[in-house]
């Protein structure tokens, strides 16, 4: 015999492993999809849910109420802050 002649190969059980790792991946890579998929919607509804909120502010909330929670920045004024609370009157 000579050593020329001699043929290492996988075999079973290398094809069962890339088999295997092929199917992880396959796998991982559905799971990642359909997480994407999820994410893209649930944003797609909270974006509808906030124009339908601007357009038409829920009720009890009036633009005063709207204007004191108000926390965005203006980059001309700067920013927005909440409205002082009420003071009420010095007790006697």
């Amino acid at each position: 015999m000579n050593p020329s002649d001699v043929q290492i190969t996988a075999g079973l059980g290398g094809f069962l492993v890339l088999f295997g790792l092929a199917l992880v991946v396959w796998f991982l890579g559905r799971d990642l999809s359909r997480r994407l998929r999820r994410m893209r919607h649930a944003e797609s509804d909270r974006l509808q849910a906030e124009a339908a909120e601007a357009t038409f502010p829920a009720p009890g909330k009036g633009a005063a109420d709207l204007a004191e929670t108000d926390t965005r920045t203006d980059p001309s004024t700067g920013p927005i802050r909440p409205a002082d609370p009420p003071v009420s009157p010095p007790r006697p």
